[in-house]
């Protein structure tokens, strides 16, 4: 009788084991990407945050990295040469949500060429900032914005920088950032 109890117990819990296991998705949705609010719990403080940038952004990628290293984060950053830069680009953001980024910086060289991999990030619940211009909407049944928060452009490198570094902290801590999607104004949260 004890024999057959174990052998009952021990099958129970190979299939429950069995069953837990499954496939992952390429990219771990770390928070709700336009519904960010403090119980959605933000994401690592060492998460990979991806950066895609222009040719001309060398100093913008020094900046982004050295603000986001030193915040913590383990920053991706992939600039785009002169040639081939759309496509450099879209390929970068897939290969980004793909590694798992829980937010993506973009600056692009053609933003309408980054609407189906925005919209895949979405869907993989990567928040995407827009540094400079806005990015189009995917108008395939998506969340009908583009970015979920932008930063505008700047004279200053090291001010962008510093603004999607803020950003991205008040990302990870779960909160919303007070950029507005919309007109890169500066906004009240609340």
């Amino acid at each position: 009788m004890l024999r057959i109890v174990t052998v009952t117990v021990a099958l129970a819990a190979a299939l429950t084991l069995a069953g837990c296991q499954s496939t992952t998705s390429a990219a771990p949705t770390p928070v709700q990407s336009t519904d960010l609010t403090s119980s959605d719990g933000g994401f690592d403080k060492q998460a990979v945050i991806g950066v895609v940038l222009v040719h001309d952004d060398a100093a913008l990628a020094v900046e982004l990295r050295t603000g986001l290293s030193d915040a913590g984060f383990r920053p991706d950053v992939r600039v785009a040469p002169a040639s081939g830069a759309a496509s450099s680009q879209r390929a970068a953001v897939a290969q980004l949500v793909r590694k798992g980024a829980k937010a993506l910086l973009v600056h692009a060289e053609r933003p309408s060429t980054l609407t189906g991999v925005v919209q895949t990030a979405h869907d993989a619940g990567v928040v995407v900032v827009s540094l400079g211009d806005q990015l189009p909407a995917a108008g395939t049944g998506g969340d009908g914005v583009s970015a979920d928060y932008r930063v505008p452009a700047g004279a200053d490198d090291a001010d962008v920088a510093a603004t999607a570094v803020e950003m991205v902290r008040s990302l990870q801590r779960g909160e919303k950032p007070e950029t507005d999607v919309t007109d890169g104004d500066t906004t009240d949260a609340e």
